[in-house]
């Protein structure tokens, strides 16, 4: 059983990155046991995702450059799934995590756990364009922060 633990987080390393300036506070090698837990209850697996933490304005260019949007958000994920195994980059604004946080009466991991589920889901098939898809999406990120919570 050592074996296979050791194996998932060696293969979790290899295809689950998150790219930071000393940002994330939670455990990564937990974060990415949490995500390939999460990617199987929702029939997938990851094939390779990466998570970059940057500035708002990264952000806000980012939104210009592919999307053709002149807002700001979150957090923004290029998917290039293929069938059930999930390809994905995200890029997340520290700024707007904080700011989630705050107006939510967050923490900031939990707002952080919420928007790498949040990446993860849209890449599983979710939506969230009007108050339905809004919802289920809401009610899995919290699903899923709380199995994060009970597991660690």
């Amino acid at each position: 059983m050592k074996l296979f633990v050791f194996s998932l987080f060696y293969i979790c390393r290899e295809v689950i990155r998150f790219f930071h300036k000393n940002f994330l506070t939670l455990d990564q090698n937990l974060l990415a046991e949490w995500l390939v837990e999460i990617a199987k209850k929702e029939g997938y697996i990851i094939k390779m995702l990466e998570y970059n933490f940057v500035n708002a304005l990264t952000l806000v260019e980012l939104n210009k450059k592919f999307l053709n949007y002149e807002t700001d958000t979150d957090i923004l994920t290029f998917d290039y799934s293929k069938d059930n195994q999930i390809t994905a980059e995200s890029f997340i604004s520290r700024e707007a995590l904080e700011e989630n946080a705050k107006d939510f009466s967050q923490s900031v991991e939990n707002e952080t756990l919420r928007l790498i589920s949040h990446a993860l889901l849209h890449c599983a098939g979710y939506k969230d364009k009007d108050e339905a898809e809004k919802s289920l999406m809401r009610n899995k990120e919290d699903e899923y922060i709380e199995m994060f919570h009970v597991k660690h």
